[in-house]
Order: structure tokens, then C-alpha cells, then sequence
């Protein structure tokens, strides 16, 4: 996936890669049996994929978000990072995205503002603010 972004010219720098998060295996355990099989993940595993997505990022020079790790830091409880034990439940995606806007916002914190702010474009006539017919 790094070597097609950035054969399409996206840089390195531009670039952050997600871990899986952790498997809760007894509520996917669950899910499973729901569907007539058995577990077919383990969350050891998934950490070696997660291990492998940071290696990736060390090799490509891109940035990571190690989830994984994050998500059972200091041994909590993640099981309500999963709705099913395997994919992000609304607190889940509330977790990613507040370690994930930090990482963006330092990547486009630097880059110029194209448009005025919202509150400078002229509500009665934005095309004058927009079109840089004025200096609304």
C-alpha cells in the first residue's frame, strides 16, 4: 500500500499507517459460534500484525498509529473499543480519532489556508469573499 501512495506521489511524510486494534477473543469468540464456527482469530496473532505494520512504517519512513498497544495500554479493559470483539465500536472510533487527529493536525497544521476562514466570507454575498472580489 506504501509503495503504491507513494508511486503516485504521495510523500512518506503525508503518509500514517493504523495497526489492527486488539481481538477481544471472547466476544468474537461469541460472534463466531453465533455463525456456526469456531474462533478463527486470536489476539496474540493480531499482534503480530500489528508488529508487522509498525516494522512497515519503520522501513517505509511513514508515521503509525500502533492501536494495538495503545488500545491495552497499562492492561485496561478494551472490550469497549469492540462492538463485536473484532471491529470498533462507536467508543472505539471515538479512541482512534483522538489519537489520530493529533498526528494529522501536525501534518496540515503548516499548509496554507487556499479560502478565508468561515467567518470572514460575507454571508449576503460570498462570491465577493470567495472570488477574491472584495475584501470581505
Amino acid at each position: 500500500m506504501v509503495r503504491y501512495l507513494k508511486s503516485v506521489d504521495v510523500p512518506e511524510h503525508r503518509i500514517v499507517l493504523i495497526s489492527p486494534p486488539p481481538l477481544c477473543e471472547a466476544a468474537w469468540e461469541r460472534e463466531c459460534l453465533a455463525q456456526g464456527c469456531k474462533l478463527n482469530r486470536l489476539n496474540l496473532v493480531v499482534g503480530e500484525y500489528a508488529g508487522a505494520c509498525l516494522q512497515v512504517a519503520r522501513d517505509c519512513g511513514t508515521d503509525v498509529l500502533d492501536l494495538w498497544t495503545l488500545m491495552q495500554k497499562d492492561g485496561q479493559d478494551f472490550s469497549s473499543f469492540l462492538s463485536d470483539g473484532l471491529h470498533l465500536s462507536p467508543e472505539g472510533n471515538e479512541f482512534l480519532f483522538s489519537h489520530l487527529w493529533p498526528l494529522i493536525e501536525k501534518k496540515v497544521s503548516s499548509l496554507p489556508l487556499l479560502l478565508p476562514y468561515w467567518r470572514d466570507v460575507a454571508e449576503a454575498k460570498p462570491e465577493l469573499s470567495l472570488l477574491g472580489d472584495g475584501d470581505h
